[in-house]
């Protein structure tokens, strides 16, 4: 049987008792942007504000709102009225209690946009976000900035580090887990229990640094367009 509601704290109960430890949902619903939610079985789904609005499945028995044109599916989903576009994407979350690690606080708009736009131009947040609570960074021994993430809070309540960037020639050499390393640590020190991380399914090396900075992943999310 469908149930759907329009109440997002009984949205939110439904997201922890059908999602247990892999509730990435929680990130998404906030007070400003939730329309609804639905659950079948031990399926959840929800639609959320958002150019006009998207929604998440989770669960075989997902309930789609026919009304969602761009939506993110977790899980085996699949219907003949939609394609998959793009690649895949994942929710990773850690502790931050756990973490340990130094990180260089950063303040120079300048510097953090520069190496945003040289090496990850794509990154969703730049310095004077509204939602930013602190910029990181790692400079190399030529005190050159190698690595910089920020930390901001969404909507919903909840941290997320994001715009996690490493220059180019410098991949590879253990600065994006040094770096997630202090973020969660810093974080942990401003009262930051978790922190949510976003990042494309395609990058391995990325999820590798994540993990050895003990993140761990909440749900694989896929793409889906109308035709």
């Amino acid at each position: 049987m469908l149930h759907r509601t329009e109440d997002l704290h009984l949205a939110r109960q439904w997201a922890e008792d059908l999602l247990d430890g892999h509730n990435a949902a929680k990130y998404y619903m906030s007070e400003q942007n939730f329309i609804a939610a639905f659950k079948v079985d031990n399926s959840f789904s929800f639609i959320v504000k958002g150019e006009p609005f998207y929604g998440h499945l989770y669960g075989d028995e997902a309930f789609l709102d026919p009304r969602c044109k761009d939506i993110a599916v977790i899980g085996s989903f699949q219907s003949p009225e939609f394609e998959v576009r793009g690649g895949g994407f994942q929710f990773w979350e850690i502790e931050t209690g756990g973490a340990s690690g130094p990180i260089e606080l950063l303040s120079d708009a300048e510097e953090i946009s520069e190496l945003i736009h040289g090496h990850a131009p794509d990154s969703s947040v730049l310095p004077g976000d509204p939602e930013e609570i602190f910029w990181g960074g790692i400079r190399n021994e030529l005190k050159e900035l190698v690595a910089c993430a920020v930390v901001v809070k969404w909507q919903s309540g909840h941290h997320v580090m994001a715009s996690v960037v490493t220059r180019t020639q410098d991949r590879g050499r253990g600065y994006a887990t040094a770096l997630s390393e202090g973020i969660a640590s810093h974080a942990h020190q401003l009262g930051i229990p978790h922190l949510g991380l976003g990042v494309r399914t395609g990058n391995l090396a990325a999820q590798r640094a994540y993990e050895k900075a003990g993140f761990r992943k909440l749900g694989s999310f896929t793409n889906y367009s109308r035709e």
